[in-house]
């Protein structure tokens, strides 16, 4: 995910202050209910003592990425959007399912501009995401959801926001219960140029 809100003290050794595997990290979690393979112990009791919890945990994250790929695969073949900056990315995911991969097999021209903020979301996406044709391409930006301007400066390095672009937050804006607005009305956030952006969002 693009947040998170709380630092721990990194293990003995963990020579990373922002990787802790002692602690569980809500990404790592997610990617556990989704079937992945990129977790911790800790990561693994999290997901299941809520798996105890909320039985129907599995299938709404499982819900919640089909849904993804039903937004991607309109903007792009109904709205005509070829740009898209997805915060919160969390770990990739085997199959085809990541946001690159389904607009660019609509429309291979398609660029993404993927940001998180854990270590082994981006050290993942940096060795496993690549645009799938020549036309697009695809960056990765380490940022925090509640840095809207670093996002956007460095996402421009990609992405043209003179232009339509789709900004993808699922299931990460509740992570900052502080909020109040919706993110697309801070200050320097493109959501406040309404014609140049489509706001998608789920929780």
């Amino acid at each position: 995910m693009a947040i998170n809100p709380t630092h721990p003290a990194p293990s003995a050794t963990d020579s990373n202050p922002q990787f802790d595997t002692s602690v569980p990290h809500s990404a790592r979690v997610y990617g556990y209910w989704l079937g992945g393979k990129d977790h911790f112990l800790a990561d693994r009791q999290a997901a299941e003592d809520v798996m105890r919890q909320r039985p129907e945990v599995v299938a709404s994250a499982r819900a919640n990425r089909a849904f993804l790929a039903r937004v991607v695969r309109f903007l792009v073949s109904e709205c005509g959007i070829r740009q898209f900056l997805d915060i919160g990315t969390g770990l990739p995911v085997q199959g085809g399912g990541n946001t690159h991969e389904i607009a660019q097999r609509a429309a291979p021209d398609c660029r993404v501009a993927y940001c998180d903020n854990d270590p082994l979301v981006l050290t993942h996406a940096r060795a496993l995401l690549g645009s799938i044709t020549r036309e697009g391409s695809c960056a990765y930006i380490d940022a925090d959801l509640r840095e809207p301007e670093t996002i956007v400066a460095q996402a421009a390095h990609t992405l043209d926001f003179t232009q339509p672009t789709a900004i993808l937050l699922l299931a990460v804006v509740h992570f900052l219960p502080e909020v109040r607005v919706p993110p697309r009305s801070w200050p320097g956030w493109p959501g406040h140029k309404p014609r140049a952006v489509t706001w998608s969002s789920r929780i």
